[in-house]
């Protein structure tokens, strides 16, 4: 790949925790509003503060099951990943029952794409993983992140989709 090298300034990735929560929601309003389009700032605002409370709450959990990295450049946070637990299943083939894990919120800011932070990120996700014994491990990817996935050993698999609840009717 031909990336920008690094400032000499960037640092990370680092454990997020609680006090985080106002970075880590800001930044997944950031990716949700670039996936989707949705720009209407009432909206983006209400979404960013439901995160900040998500992390706050989770982060600070006794017994956590999401943990997230950040990467700094020059002590500004420029990006993020989430890595989430859940018990697992035995699988075929599979003996081992550990938990299962998801990598969520890969995101580094535009003008810092393409120096290597998203793989970094990543790569601190997948560690915590392998310590956390997690047996199954999955990703959603983006048309631009998949190429970094893929070269980090992650396969497509075709046999997934999302079921989405009907709107209530008060918000058809």
């Amino acid at each position: 790949m031909d990336e920008p090298p690094l400032p000499p300034i960037f640092q990370g990735p680092r454990r997020a925790t609680a006090a985080d929560a106002d970075v880590l929601g800001s930044m997944r309003a950031a990716q949700q509003r670039e996936i989707t389009g949705v720009s209407e700032a009432a909206t983006v605002a209400a979404f960013a503060g439901a995160c900040r409370a998500f992390f706050a709450a989770e982060l600070g959990a006794a017994d956590p099951w999401v943990f997230a990295w950040l990467a700094d450049v020059d002590a500004r946070p420029v990006g993020v990943a989430v890595l989430t637990l859940a018990p697992g299943m035995p699988r075929f083939g599979s003996p081992d029952t550990g938990p299962d894990g998801r990598i969520r919120n890969v995101y580094v800011v535009p003008e810092f794409r393409r120096r290597g932070i998203a793989r970094t990120l990543t790569l601190a996700a997948i560690a915590a993983a392998e310590l956390f014994g997690v047996s199954r491990l999955v990703l959603g990817a983006s048309r631009a992140g998949r190429p970094l996935y893929e070269a980090l050993g992650f396969v497509g698999k075709d046999d997934e989709m999302v079921f989405e609840r009907p709107a209530p009717r008060s918000q058809r």
